[in-house]
């Protein structure tokens, strides 16, 4: 009787063992074994939109340097304002939303009167609005902590007092053809301009901040 009973447990057992073993492989899916048991990877950012792209030494949008001033009114239509003296243009293209602080796209142009009958080229190109961002998403809005990651070579070469009473420093990046305007004492960049690369911006910078006060160099 204590064998037939010892055989009895010995079945229980090796049924329940049969059954668990049955349940961890219906939660295995054979045709993707990983998937169950390793979590999504984080998606990546969408890059820039090439409408909103700077490009250090090169463009902005669809706006890049050396282009024939001709072209402008194509891709951004009729200026908002905008003054021209001595062969130097600067015009503007403000936001619409007028709800809101203004937002600008400023393009300086010059013409070089070398007798070639040549139109103005643009040579330097500014914008306020955060949408407009590098290919490691930089743009106004950033900290200057996360632009000198990016750009090491950063040297603030002048400043000027806003509206605000605040003053700004305009840190330029001159190698890769990038300047950016830096509030004090947040430390956040309103604005930033694409010139020549190797150039020092304030040499030509947009004739917007007339008051503008040259760092001494070493």
């Amino acid at each position: 009787m204590k064998h037939l009973l010892y055989i009895a447990l010995l079945l229980g057992l090796f049924s329940c063992q049969s059954r668990d073993s049955s349940n961890q492989k219906e939660k295995i899916n054979p045709a993707n074994p990983v998937a169950d048991t390793t979590a999504a990877a984080p998606a990546l950012p969408a890059p820039p939109d090439s409408a909103y792209l700077i490009v250090p030494g090169g463009s902005i949008g669809h706006i890049y340097l050396e282009m024939p001033a001709t072209k402008l009114q194509g891709i951004m239509g009729q200026a908002d304002s905008g003054d021209a003296a001595m062969g130097k243009s600067l015009q503007f293209w403000l936001s619409k939303d007028t709800l809101r602080p203004r937002k600008y796209v400023a393009v300086y142009t010059v013409n070089d009167f070398d007798g070639s009958g040549s139109p103005p080229e643009v040579r330097q190109v500014q914008v306020t609005s955060p949408e407009f961002r590098t290919e490691g998403g930089l743009g106004p809005g950033s900290s200057l902590a996360a632009i000198r990651e990016q750009f090491g070579q950063l040297q603030p070469l002048a400043y000027y007092t806003n509206e605000a009473g605040r003053q700004v420093y305009i840190y330029d990046a001159q190698a890769q053809g990038i300047a950016f305007e830096v509030t004090v004492p947040d430390s956040i960049s309103t604005a930033v301009t694409i010139h020549a690369k190797g150039a020092d911006v304030t040499d030509t910078y947009l004739p917007i901040h007339p008051d503008m006060t040259r760092l001494r160099r070493p």
